[in-house]
């Protein structure tokens, strides 16, 4: 979402960092409830123009447009949830 705003030319959405490894059990469920809050808004009104046909520079020199970004940022998660489940199972 940072990156999206910056590339939009948005104001910076203040979107903490994760916690930290030794602490992010027990604060999985508030930040969770925080990132939903903070992803609700920055996009809201932004014309769809700007997400068509336009590329923008990922931090990893990869060009991607917003709605491929998106993407991205949602089913990232998802694929690690989804290995993270087949390793778990692997070692029962």
């Amino acid at each position: 979402m940072i990156w999206m705003c910056k590339q939009l030319n948005l104001p910076d959405p203040q979107i903490d960092e994760a916690p930290l490894p030794e602490i992010v059990v027990e604060k999985a469920e508030s930040y969770i409830e925080y990132l939903m809050d903070k992803w609700n808004y920055p996009l809201k009104n932004v014309p769809p123009e700007l997400f068509e046909d336009k590329v923008y520079k990922s931090n990893w020199d990869v060009d991607y447009c917003i709605d491929a970004m998106l993407e991205h940022a949602v089913m990232h998660p998802i694929r690690h949830e989804f290995q993270l489940k087949n390793l778990i199972i692997k070692m029962i």
